[in-house]
């Protein structure tokens, strides 16, 4: 009601003024300048509803956003991923987030690919803006070998987990930031350096033409109108043509502009004293960007929802040129400035990132906090695999390396890619999808999922033997390696394979590593038996199908149901027979016999 007063108060002002000044002006002008009035009259009125109604539909969206950041807490994130949406995420871990890499360790493409570590950071992803997802993305390449900068993420994880109404707070504000469909904010940061400068002289004369336009309709009227024509057209045509070569720039800036505006935001927040170095952190860097800032409603619209104001406020820019003559002033400034922009960066995607963990403890059935000690050991109980809907947890408690023996589809695979994942989990997220996880710092590496190299003429077996030896050389280091393999050396025969196989596990182990080796060869739980601990998954044959338990059992593999599933299978009985005695043969005999015709 006072808003309403105080707009007709205003209006009312202004007719009693435009009144006494038409009563001193002849019959013509009067009528000619009245129009004018109303229409002036008119578009202030408009204005003041538009913004009334922003403020209103402004609230609303809160409002909405609030219910539906309750609603999707702790569930899987509902979002679509283009190509070009996907290359966007990866831009800041490349260019930036690898920079001094010395005493770091990454997640290799290898070790990424063979446990589909895309599809955790899909179900991770409950981020609300670019600079969280980013940042997450980043952050779950590298393993930490610190306690210290786990417990602090921690602390905020934690936070979030208990404090709903502090973090709604924090949430709706990375939301209002939003996250870009196409491009990597960071990418678009290191490419603002590259636009082409531009004077603002001609845009200051656009500007004052329109200007002059409209003071000469009340002089001249038909000149002025002429011209004001001429202005417009020429402001239209100069406008898309300015920013069609900037558009792309335009958005980035926009978004920058959001990041620090909620940044800010953010940095008034006080829901605990552990966001105290964060908050200091943005209010510093907000403030030295304070020129950036200034005039920032020029360029980005704070919600371009489509709604009339917006609308409105399009047209204004495309006549008067403000956005892109605040565009030229602030890019000044972004060079001078980039490195606090980037830490801006990093502060709200690092808090966003922790807040989507947060919401990834809430959705799992269970988890646990790791444990880390100097011994090397890996201790898990009922660990399991977070992409199951009914995972089988198992547990694994040793502090020498491991083989695993079974059929296929028994669980081998399923058991070390969950091993490997959580240990990643462990030092990255700081989260364990177990009931208990005690270990040693690791360097996580697998060798599982390879294929052919036909670009650079590579068989499968060399493609295994480089993946190992990646293996081999980061023993050499002072931190041990946790090494993931499936089926060592498939790509050779049964001779070399099991010859250098034997040969390579054994330096592994013996080096400053601990293997999860899972196998078909028998022969391997016999050769290494003093350096590696056996374990093993089995299944039953029952009439027409066969059943797996996926338990992980102590010992070698002692089930022989390859041949028994020809039969269930439908195979001929003469082919099921016969391959039963000549297997026989070769257990007794040590050897395998020639095949008659």
């Amino acid at each position: 009601m006072a808003i309403a007063f105080f707009c007709g108060s205003i209006i009312e002002v202004v007719l009693k003024m435009g009144q006494i000044w038409l009563h001193s002006l002849g019959t013509g002008e009067q009528f000619f300048l009245g129009g004018c009035m109303e229409v002036v009259i008119g578009l202030i009125v408009l204005m003041i509803l538009l913004s009334i109604k922003g403020i209103f539909d402004k609230k609303n969206r809160k409002k909405r956003l609030i219910a539906s950041l309750i609603q999707h807490w702790g569930m899987p994130p509902m979002q679509e991923y283009t190509q070009e949406k996907f290359l966007s995420l990866q831009y800041y871990y490349k260019h930036r987030y690898q920079k001094d890499t010395k005493e770091r360790f990454f997640v290799d493409d290898i070790t990424w690919n063979d446990l589909s570590l895309d599809d955790l950071f899909f179900l991770l992803n409950a981020t609300n803006s670019s600079m969280g997802e980013e940042y997450l993305w980043a952050m779950l390449h590298e393993l930490q070998f610190s306690k210290e900068a786990l417990e602090e993420r921690e602390a905020l994880i934690t936070f979030f987990q208990k404090n709903e109404k502090d973090r709604l707070k924090l949430q709706t504000a990375f939301a209002m930031i939003r996250k870009n469909k196409r491009i990597s904010v960071y990418e678009y940061m290191d490419r603002i350096e590259t636009i082409k400068r531009e004077s603002n002289v001609k845009h200051f004369m656009a500007l004052g033409g329109m200007l002059i336009s409209v003071f000469l309709l009340f002089i001249i009227p038909s000149f002025g109108g002429f011209l004001l024509l001429g202005c417009i057209a020429y402001n239209i045509i100069s406008y898309y043509k300015r920013k069609g070569e900037i558009a792309p720039y335009f958005s980035a800036i926009s978004y920058l502009i959001r990041m620090l505006d909620y940044g800010e935001a953010i940095s008034k927040e006080t829901p605990s004293k552990l966001f105290a170095p964060y908050y200091e952190i943005l209010q510093k860097n907000t403030s030295h960007l304070e020129k950036f800032r200034k005039g920032a409603p020029a360029v980005a619209v704070e919600n371009p929802t489509g709604d009339m104001m917006s609308f409105f406020l399009d047209y204004i820019r495309i006549l008067f040129h403000t956005d892109l003559i605040r565009f030229n002033l602030m890019l000044m400034e972004f060079f001078e400035k980039k490195e606090q922009m980037i830490e801006v960066f990093e502060t709200v995607g690092f808090l966003d990132a922790m807040c989507a963990i947060a919401s990834f403890r809430t959705m799992l059935p269970f988890y646990c906090i790791p444990e880390f000690s100097k011994q090397k050991q890996y201790h898990a109980k009922e660990i399991y695999h977070p992409f199951l809907e009914e995972p089988v947890p198992a547990n694994m408690i040793t502090t020498k390396s491991i083989l695993i023996t079974g059929s296929n589809a028994s669980g081998k695979s399923t058991f070390i890619k969950s091993a490997a994942m959580n240990a990643i989990l462990a030092q990255t997220i700081h989260t364990v999808c177990a009931k208990e996880y005690h270990s040693s710092f690791f360097k996580v590496m697998t060798s599982m999922a390879l294929s052919d190299n036909l670009l650079e003429k590579e068989s499968y077996y060399i493609a295994e033997i480089k993946s190992l030896q990646r293996i081999l050389k980061e023993t050499e280091g002072t931190i041990p390696v946790l090494g993931f393999v499936d089926e060592v050396l498939r790509g050779t025969n049964t001779v070399e394979r099991i010859a250098a196989s034997s040969q390579i596990l054994a330096t592994l182990a013996n080096f400053n590593a601990l293997m999860f080796a899972a196998t078909h060869d028998i022969e391997l739980t016999f050769m290494l038996e003093t350096l590696f601990e056996n374990y093993h998954f089995e299944e039953q044959i029952c009439e027409k199908e066969i059943l797996f338990d996926y338990q992980l059992k102590i010992g070698r593999a002692t089930t022989q149901n390859a041949i028994a599933l020809l039969r269930l299978l439908g195979y001929p009985e003469e082919i099921i027979t016969k391959a039963k005695e000549t297997a026989s043969i070769f257990l007794s005999e040590g050897e395998w016999r020639k095949i008659k015709q």
